[in-house]
């Protein structure tokens, strides 16, 4: 028999609703969910990661159902007509607070805003949000955090702002012996300015992109950070642990520069947060010209 997927998943699709929208930042809107059962939500801090379906108009009836189980929340959602499925995003949660019925997601808003971008930019309090996350009702294990590292007491931390919430939540919940390098890209620095105050304890620097938001900031200052203390870091073995997010296509780049630098991979963490598909579909068509 062949095994339903996410039939043992503790996630369920919680039914929510905008309580409040903060701006945090010329960037960055703070948006406080409420729902008749977030008391149940199980946030772990770190990185822990929800999906949000995002709506194009009124939610499908198939989802007017609270607690909805992962593997049938997702049969109905693929078969939703593509014109009326909810987009499915992945979002780091900023702060659970199951004792009030609420829970915090903070959204960037790009340049060339996605659907989530378009939908946090324009949302009101009152509007409905479908949100998957873990019951504390089905398990007690931490899901949807990738975070792993061990008993290394020195870590490099780097992303742009799509990882911002991520690193706060891991930042802050480091223990006193441990000592985080913390590289920022930005393309603009007030949009760091609310995670630095978070993090007196590390050493954070906020790097720039140029003034048309094109290249990396993030490469050339974890490319000088190899070069300083790559291989003392490679030598701490697993007291050593690097946790990476940013743009797809430069993800894999960033851990090459580590690898090369002697480091473990498995003491690696790298994970794409977002896609240039504009600046993807430029160089497709840039190759095919050629």
């Amino acid at each position: 028999m062949t095994a339903r997927p996410f039939h043992s998943s503790a996630n369920v699709l919680f039914d929510t609703v905008v309580r409040q929208v903060q701006r945090l930042s010329p960037g960055f809107l703070r948006i406080t969910l409420t729902g008749a059962h977030l008391n149940q939500f199980a946030g772990h801090g770190l990185d822990q990661r929800v999906k949000i379906l995002l709506p194009n108009g009124p939610y499908p009836a198939a989802f007017d159902h609270d607690l909805l189980p992962e593997s049938e929340w997702r049969r109905r959602w693929r078969n939703t007509d593509a014109a009326d499925r909810p987009a499915l995003r992945s979002y780091t949660i900023s702060t659970a607070r199951p004792d009030h019925r609420e829970v915090d997601l903070d959204f960037y808003v790009h340049a060339r805003p996605g659907p989530a971008s378009s939908w946090a930019e324009t949302v009101q309090p009152g509007a409905r949000l479908l949100v998957s996350g873990p019951s504390s009702r089905l398990s007690d294990q931490p899901y949807g955090i990738q975070f792993s590292p061990g008993t290394a007491s020195r870590m490099l931390l780097a992303g742009d702002e799509t990882a911002f919430p991520a690193i706060r939540g891991i930042a802050s919940a480091l223990g006193p012996s441990v000592r985080a390098t913390i590289i920022l890209e930005a393309g603009d620095p007030s949009d760091a300015a609310w995670l630095v105050a978070d993090l007196p304890r590390h050493a954070v620097a906020v790097h720039r992109r140029g003034p048309d938001g094109s290249g990396s900031a993030l490469m050339p200052a974890v490319a000088e950070w190899t070069r300083a203390v790559g291989a003392d870091s490679a030598a701490r073995g697993t007291d050593f642990y690097a946790w990476l997010a940013t743009e797809s296509a430069q993800v894999a780049r960033l851990r090459d520069l580590l690898h090369g630098s002697g480091i473990d991979p498995a003491r690696v963490h790298s994970q794409g947060y977002w896609n240039d598909r504009a600046r993807a579909a430029e160089h497709r068509a840039e190759v095919r010209v050629g």
